[in-house]
C-alpha cells in the first residue's frame, strides 16, 4: 500500500498544494482528477519517490519512501512503472530500442523472452507493426501506448500513468480500463492522473473524494488468494492478452 502523510509542495514562492492526504490499497486501480496546473505530475513525481516533497511523506509497506532504508528506498523505485504525458525523444529512437532500455531495467530480460512478449504487449495495445517505427514518427496516442507496453514488459508492482487515457484516445478507453483491471486483479497498484475522468468511466466511479485540488477515485478489486503467497499480492510479469472493459469498475 502506498500512503501519504500530509504532502505540500511549494513552487515559485507559493503553496501548489498542502496537507494532502492519500492511500492506494494492492490491487487498486485510483484516477486523480485535476485541472490544468494543479501539480497532478508533480504530484505522482512525489508518489514515485523521484521529488521529495517540501512538507509530509510517503510511506509504502511500513518505510518512507525518503527517510527509510536506502534498500527499501531503491526497491521501490525499481518496481515503480512511469508512462508520461510527454515522452523524450531521443533522435532515431525506435519502439524496439524503448524496450530493450525496459528489458535492461527489469534485471536483463533474456532477448528470445523480450521479443515474445514485446509482440504481444505491442499487439495488446494496437501496435503490432511498430517494433521497427521511430518515435518521432507516431502519433501522442502512438507513444503513449508504446510507452505503457514496453513499461509492462518488466512488470511494475506499482504502475503511474499521467494524462495517459487521455491521450491514448476514446478508441482505446475500453482496452485500458480492462488492462487495468486485470493488472489490479494480479495485485498491482494502478495511479493514473488525468485532467477529467473520461465520460465512459464515470458512471461507475461514484463521486470520488477530495484531497487538496484534486478529487480521487478509487476502485479496489479482489485478488485471488491462489495468485499470491499468503500475506503477498501477485507481481504481474506480462498481461497473456488484450483485456477488455469499459470502466474501471
Amino acid at each position: 500500500m502506498i500512503e501519504a502523510f500530509r504532502l505540500g509542495v511549494f513552487a515559485r514562492g507559493a503553496t501548489l498544494w498542502d496537507g494532502v492526504d492519500l492511500a492506494f490499497g494492492d490491487g487498486s486501480v485510483s484516477v486523480i482528477v485535476g485541472p490544468p496546473s494543479s501539480g497532478k505530475t508533480t504530484l505522482l513525481s512525489v508518489l514515485r519517490g523521484e521529488r521529495q516533497p517540501d512538507a509530509g511523506d510517503v510511506v509504502v509497506s511500513g518505510d518512507s519512501i525518503f527517510r527509510g532504508p536506502g534498500s527499501s528506498i531503491r526497491s521501490y523505485r525499481a518496481s515503480c512503472g512511469h508512462v508520461p504525458e510527454r515522452f523524450a525523444d531521443p533522435a532515431g529512437q525506435t519502439v524496439e530500442e524503448l524496450f530493450r532500455l525496459s528489458a535492461v531495467a527489469g534485471e536483463g530480460i533474456p532477448e528470445g523472452e523480450r521479443r515474445e512478449r514485446q509482440e504481444r504487449l505491442l499487439a495488446m495495445v494496437g501496435l503490432s507493426s511498430a517494433p521497427h517505427w521511430r518515435l518521432s514518427s507516431l502519433s501522442a496516442s502512438e507513444r503513449v501506448r508504446a510507452g505503457l507496453a514496453a513499461e509492462l514488459l518488466r512488470g511494475p508492482r506499482y504502475l503511474f500513468g499521467d494524462g495517459m487515457v487521455a491521450t491514448a484516445g476514446g478508441p482505446y478507453r475500453e482496452m485500458l480500463g480492462g488492462l487495468f483491471r486485470a493488472l489490479a486483479r494480479e495485485g498491482n497498484t494502478i495511479v493514473l492522473a488525468e485532467r477529467r475522468l473520461p465520460e465512459h468511466w464515470a458512471a461507475a466511479a461514484g463521486e470520488g473524494a477530495a484531497a487538496g485540488p484534486f478529487r480521487v477515485y478509487v476502485h479496489r478489486i479482489a485478488v485471488p488468494a491462489a495468485s499470491a503467497p499468503a500475506g503477498e499480492p501477485a507481481r504481474q510479469t506480462a498481461p497473456a492478452g488484450g483485456a477488455t472493459g469499459g470502466g474501471i469498475a
